[in-house]
């Protein structure tokens, strides 16, 4: 009986840990299940393993598909539930994806469909957004009439685009400092921009993020779904996106040459540039991620590229929030990145 017990509490654990629709779909084979191993008197080594994490108040377990163990994506995935159990996680919360591009599949997954604060990282949306709207030789004069509602000033504030100045600036100037520096006026700038499109007028909120939802659409997005769009920098404590949706953002721009052409030199790289410079230093992570980073206050994420371990092109999006310390986080983020690049 003890047994039976075992393998029905660490069985319903298991597909506890998955979104509801997987949940579904299981239901007639963890019945099945149970029957053969109530009739049979067995349990596995790993409905074991599953118990005693939970028993010691283990919560965090990949919802993305297992991988055998002896693979490179299967020890990645230990390594990173392990990661993911950390006494940090008891009172703050994350959301995580890795993606392997190259293979087309999602390696881990945790809290993907969260709704969490972005900080900086929102000016993926933004940058992404208007590659694909605008067009890599899109060029402007910069103009910014309002700030976003509920800023929030824990992020670098300055900028190196003189505004005075009444010249056009091509995308790549603006990308460049834009993310590499998370210049935060610039991305506003350029999310304003947005607001013009389909006879919007320049400064209305409700323009800007309509035309954004259709560059969301075509990365696979629904309207309205996980997310909320106040501004184009992040600073904006109530902007509100989830981890899915930003990989998906990612994929979606790799695979669009015009895109990628300009995206990716504008990202800090790591141990090299930008907000990444002082990071990595010494690892496997060292010059292999590509990412922008986010910091607002009691948030810290990162989301980006990465050259994988398996020698695959890797997407992955980081959030930690309710971090007391963005240092926490970041050391967090810095674990996954020498992970996921290490052979």
């Amino acid at each position: 009986m003890k047994k039976i017990f075992v393998a029905i509490l660490a069985l319903a654990t298991l597909f506890s840990c998955r979104s509801s629709k997987q949940v579904v779909q299981a239901e007639p084979e963890i019945k099945t299940v149970i029957i053969e191993k109530a009739a049979k008197n067995t349990v596995t080594d790993e409905e074991m393993d599953f118990l005693k994490m939970w028993n010691q108040g283990w919560r965090n377990f990949n919802a993305a598909p297992k991988c055998a163990a002896d693979t490179w994506e299967g020890r990645l995935q230990q390594r990173l539930t392990q990661m993911c159990n950390q006494p940090m996680f008891i009172s703050t919360q994350l959301g995580l994806v890795v993606y392997d591009i190259t293979a087309g599949k999602e390696i881990f997954s945790f809290n993907a469909d969260h709704r969490l604060r972005p900080a900086s990282c929102q000016k993926l949306v933004t940058a992404i957004s208007a590659l694909d709207l605008l067009g890599g030789n899109y060029s402007f004069v910069p103009q910014i009439d309002q700030a976003g509602e509920g800023w929030c000033w824990d992020d670098d504030i300055t900028s190196q685009m003189p505004y005075r100045e009444r010249r056009s600036w091509t995308m790549t100037e603006i990308l460049q400092p834009m993310m590499k520096d998370s210049d935060n006026k610039i991305a506003e700038s350029l999310f304003w921009q947005l607001s013009r499109l389909s006879e919007g007028k320049f400064g209305e909120l409700e323009s800007a993020v309509v035309n954004i939802e259709k560059t969301l659409q075509k990365a696979g997005i629904s309207p309205g779904t996980g997310y909320r769009i106040a501004d184009g920098s992040g600073l904006s404590l109530y902007n509100y996106i989830t981890p899915n949706m930003l990989n998906a953002l990612l994929v979606y721009a790799w695979s669009q040459p015009e895109i990628r052409l300009h995206l990716i030199p504008s990202l800090p790289v790591g141990g090299v540039d930008g907000t990444l410079k002082k990071r990595f230093h010494g690892t496997n992570a060292y010059n292999n991620i590509y990412a922008k980073t986010g910091t607002v206050t009691g948030v810290s994420s990162l989301t980006g590229y990465a050259n994988g371990g398996n020698g695959h092109v890797l997407s992955f999006c980081i959030i930690n929030q309710g971090v007391e310390r963005g240092s926490h986080g970041r050391d967090f983020q810095d674990q996954v990145c020498i992970a996921i690049t290490e052979p």
